[in-house]
């Protein structure tokens, strides 16, 4: 599935050949890991909430280009470190940077690209974004290394995955909306509300991919179904399984936190999809699909309301 619009698909390719023109380096193996990241597909999600949000307002295209390009290496830099940590072979059905150039290389690489993100961003924000971007990236950093530190922590509770998810995915989504709103003049209620939505967009877009992580095609995800829960990272429909007394028995000895094999993760992963953990999941999700239609009523009746709207519809029908 894909957001089928020309006016998407039209972002999506300038950013591409931007994020082309902006990372090229004399270095072939950094042009060809970008090429793989560019070609490996991905949804520019982001940048394109970035332009929608700044459709609001009066707005400079070249500008919104940049840091569109600017967002999306950013979100690339931090795949190509997850990969590094996780020791993935595959993304989006690809080799990772990791395994086909090696980590330490890899690092550099996604290095490289935090470099060009943050030349992007120092020529066209002020002090006030830039200061804001920096405390995105750092929350999003400790959002990451509480998640590591919690591997396989299966006493973790719905509270604590809702803390988690906002910082390491949901506060990218509301920097995007608010980076493409206050660079196009829009301030007061309006740019709240653009941040907000943002904000519950990138929420309800975690949910759901925990949610695929157990439901999703495999052709269609790019990765091996239970990939988040044989790496030790405990989702929604995990916690949900384990409130049910039968389960949590059964399974004493994760709460207990007793060394679990992979044979019995393979075990875990098909109790959670026959369980009834992914319906309620599903219905945890509505929530926040329900607070971003909130946030969509305070918004003018637009075009580029429209458009917000067919991202949502995108996001709660979406299989990858």
């Amino acid at each position: 599935m894909e957001i089928k619009d020309r006016y998407y698909k039209e972002i999506v390719k300038n950013i591409n050949d931007k994020i082309y023109s902006i990372t090229s380096s004399h270095r072939s193996i950094i042009n060809k890991a970008v090429g793989d990241l560019v070609r490996g597909g991905g949804k520019r999600l982001r940048p394109v909430m970035m332009f929608v949000s700044a459709s609001f307002g009066n707005y400079d295209r070249e500008k919104l280009l940049d840091l569109g390009a600017g967002l999306e290496l950013l979100h690339m830099a931090s795949l190509i470190h997850d990969d590094i940590i996780d020791d993935a072979d595959i993304r989006r059905g690809n080799k990772t940077a990791q395994s086909k150039f090696g980590k330490n290389t890899a690092v550099f690489i996604g290095d490289f690209l935090l470099s060009r993100t943050f030349s992007i961003f120092s020529v066209h924000l002020d002090n006030k974004m830039l200061q804001k971007m920096n405390k995105i990236v750092r929350l999003i950093c400790e959002g990451e290394i509480e998640q590591a530190e919690k591997k396989f922590d299966f006493n973790i509770n719905t509270r604590d995955y809702l803390k988690r998810i906002r910082r390491k995915t949901a506060l990218f989504f509301g920097f995007a909306t608010y980076l493409g709103a206050y660079v196009s003049d829009i301030r007061g209620v309006r740019l709240n509300t653009l941040y907000k939505l943002g904000l519950e967009i990138g929420m309800a877009f975690q949910i759901q991919d925990d949610i695929l992580d157990f439901t999703g095609k495999e052709s269609k995800t790019g990765k091996a179904l239970g990939r988040d829960l044989k790496a030790g990272v405990v989702t929604l429909p995990v916690i949900y399984f384990l409130e049910d007394n039968v389960y949590r028995q059964k399974y004493d000895k994760l709460i207990s936190g007793e060394k679990i094999t992979e044979k019995e993760i393979d075990l875990l992963i098909e109790d959670v999809k026959k369980s009834d953990s992914i319906e309620k999941s599903r219905k945890f999700l509505k929530k926040f699909i329900y607070r971003v239609e909130k946030h969509l009523d305070n918004l003018p009746d637009n075009r580029a309301k429209k458009r917000m709207k067919k991202i949502v519809n995108f996001q709660i029908d979406r299989n990858y």
